[in-house]
């Protein structure tokens, strides 16, 4: 096994000792891998659900589940609510959960109907079930003929939004359904929002505007994101006031990137490329002028919800892979309004040789647009994107550390770059939030030698043995040569940072190593909640040369006492999540 395999192993079996999960659920989770190539269901995402499982059973009531592009999301949720709620006994009976999905999207729909209402085999019974989950879209959970029917009706007893973007402002119909009606009547019911941007609901936990627990997902080392297309110079930056389809002096053109775009997909026998237009006029005079150069060499489609386009963004995207995957052909897709957040191109992606994604004002839909959908699970290292570099680096730093939403830094970088807002609902502006303040009495260090020394285990009195011994842990080879992202000793009053959890660039334990103990101790570690101790833990060896501070161990905060300051913030939330 590699030592990802080794350190996932370890996980799972830790994150059941802490559920303290039935033997079933150890049987379903050995059948699930073994089979995994059917099932599609994979060790990060068996450890996202069972995060996610304990979160919920520590009586969280919100919840952001923050995990890359098509990385396993709706798959993390199937084995969640068929598998690890009812093993461990927070689905019972005929009880089942809501799959709440965007009202503007039947595609979206349809796609999340058909993964996540199918039926689960469970190998501790021998027998295929019913799946636990509901999807149904965001109007039809208004009008049922009121959120509480629904609930009621299905007995359920976990809401999941899916992709939170849409429909959350102050005045929308959720908020009205969701946080004034049905919680009123059902002040127990929880809500898992799901998505790889979902900046209002991190906003308001930053800001204290409601009380929400953060799951993140693993990134596993076989998965190819935004973070990776950079890396590897797939991406060129949009030109200065670029459009696929150019006015020259009153007559259309296409633009010479588009034209240069067209020559790598016909350097191929077969492929995808996929350029997005404002509005749908634009678009069939782009096809037009398309068709009209590259003859029968390629097949170029216009696909959105307007009436005059070739296709719906479902049967077009039906159509693309009939022509590309069974008759071989080379396809242009010119989408309006189509392949953003949530879809899932499948086996296309291997066939993907261009995307030109023009939006760049707003960080969520820049980012789960065309480059967005060409993330995930795949071998293609062939295709190239165009799209605001500025923006998905930005998405990019977020995509590695998630926290980072809360750094001034990276959101003045945002506005200088002229990225208008982070969602539909999450906007910059210069306002005033009042926020906490929490002193630092003590600071000290115990060196990764002193823990094997009763002086050493003297120091981390306030940890049980079993916390100290996982602390310990994190010191193997296996842990910090692993993804220990997401990783909690699950210790009383106790929070911490581990170097291995960070890349290299962004490392929250070593750019907070130096906070001294005039610094605020939520900032040093972003958390909401009382701590008597912060840990930042350097588990890399000081001789690897990971390890920025010449030092292996940890540095404890003490925290001290809370006070009110009023504070400049950079973004106007919007959001059903802002209480305020």
């Amino acid at each position: 096994m590699t030592d990802y395999q080794n350190y996932w192993n370890q996980e799972i079996r830790n994150l059941l000792d802490e559920l303290d999960a039935p033997a079933s659920l150890h049987t379903n989770i050995v059948d699930t891998l073994a089979n995994s190539q059917r099932t599609g269901i994979f060790e990060n995402q068996i450890i996202n659900a069972l995060r996610l499982g304990l979160s919920i059973k520590e009586g969280n009531q919100n919840i952001a589940f923050v995990a890359s592009m098509q990385s396993g999301k709706s798959k993390t949720i199937y084995f969640l609510c068929n598998y690890v709620l009812p093993a461990i006994g927070l689905l019972s009976g005929h009880e089942n959960v809501l799959f709440v999905t965007s009202m503007r999207d039947t595609d979206l729909y349809n796609q999340n109907n058909r993964n996540l209402e199918a039926d689960f085999y469970d190998a501790s019974e021998g027998q295929m079930k019913y799946s636990r989950i509901k999807v149904i879209k965001m109007n039809e959970f208004f009008n049922y003929p009121n959120p509480f029917k629904a609930v009621r009706d299905l007995k359920v007893q976990l809401i999941v939004r899916d992709e939170d973007q849409y429909g959350c402002g102050e005045e929308s119909s959720f908020q009205f359904a969701f946080f004034d009606n049905l919680r009123s009547k059902l002040p127990e019911i929880g809500l898992v929002a799901v998505s790889a941007t979902p900046y209002d609901i991190l906003d308001a936990h930053f800001t204290k505007s409601a009380d929400i627990d953060v799951v993140e997902g693993v990134r596993p080392p076989s998965y190819f994101g935004i973070t990776e297309m950079l890396r590897e110079n797939m991406i060129d930056d949009l030109p200065l006031d670029f459009s696929p389809l150019q006015d020259n002096n009153g007559e259309y053109v296409v633009h010479p990137n588009v034209i240069e775009y067209v020559q790598h997909l016909l350097s191929f026998d077969d492929g995808l490329g996929i350029i997005r237009e404002s509005t749908t006029l634009r678009a069939l005079e782009l096809r037009n002028l398309l068709r009209t150069k590259l003859k029968h060499n390629v097949d170029v489609l216009v696909i959105g919800s307007d009436s005059a386009c070739d296709f719906s963004i479902n049967e077009g995207l039906s159509e693309v892979a009939n022509l590309i995957m069974r008759m071989g052909r080379r396809v242009i897709l010119i989408i309006v309004q189509a392949l953003t957040a949530g879809k899932d191109l499948g086996k296309l992606k291997e066939k993907i040789r261009f995307g030109i994604e023009p939006r760049d004002k707003q960080l969520a839909n820049g980012a789960q647009g065309i480059a967005g959908r060409c993330c995930g699970y795949h071998n293609n290292r062939t295709f190239r994107i165009m799209a605001s570099i500025p923006l998905l680096s930005n998405y990019a730093k977020f995509e590695q550390d998630w926290e980072i939403f809360s750094d001034p830094e990276w959101k003045e970088e945002l506005i200088d770059n002229s990225i208008r807002g982070l969602t539909t609902q999450t906007k910059f502006a210069i306002t005033q939030v009042e926020g906490i303040f929490t002193s630092i009495d003590d600071i000290f260090t115990v060196s990764v030698e002193e823990l094997s020394t009763e002086e050493g285990r003297n120091k981390l009195s306030f940890l049980s043995d079993e916390v100290f011994d996982r602390l310990d842990g994190l010191f193997d080879p296996n842990a910090y040569n692993g993804s220990t992202k997401g990783t909690r000793l699950n210790a009383k009053d106790v929070t911490v940072r581990i170097a291995s959890s960070y890349n290299m660039k962004s490392n929250r334990v070593y750019k907070n190593w130096n906070a001294d103990l005039s610094a605020d101790f939520g900032s040093v570690f972003f958390k909401k909640n009382d701590y008597n101790y912060g840990l930042l833990i350097s588990n890399f060896p000081v001789e690897d040369d990971r390890n920025k501070l010449g030092f292996c161990g940890i540095k404890v905060f003490v925290s001290g006492e809370k006070v009110f300051r009023e504070r400049e913030s950079e973004i106007v939330n919007t959001s059903m999540y802002n209480a305020d």
